[in-house]
């Protein structure tokens, strides 16, 4: 009895837990400076990836499968987008990411 209240408030707390941050990522956007509108976190993540992982890196941890094809972290811990590694880096690029689509986020 005890370990079956132990498994149910170990998951419920698990849920709880995850609530907060999964809710707070569908209300995620920030205003566009050029037309005064607002855009949802897809929208900048779709138009401006760089400026998302500049401006709101946060964003990311509320949708982790951006990760997978956006950028990866450097050997400082400093987020780079697929166009700098590409620019900078592109044997690396071969070796870690052969998958990328290159990009450019200013086009």
């Amino acid at each position: 009895m005890k370990l079956r209240t132990l498994f149910t408030a170990a998951a419920l707390t698990a849920l709880f837990a995850a609530t907060p941050a999964v809710a707070r990522a569908e209300h995620w956007g920030d205003w566009d400076d050029h037309h005064h509108e607002w855009h949802d976190a897809h929208w900048w993540h779709d138009n401006h990836p760089g400026w998302v992982y500049h401006h709101h890196p946060e964003w990311a941890t509320g949708y982790p499968e951006w990760r997978e094809h956006d950028g990866d972290w450097d050997d400082h811990h400093v987020w780079r987008d697929r166009g700098w590694w590409y620019n900078n880096h592109p044997e690396w690029v071969r070796e870690h990411h052969h998958d990328w689509v290159r990009w450019h986020d200013d086009d």
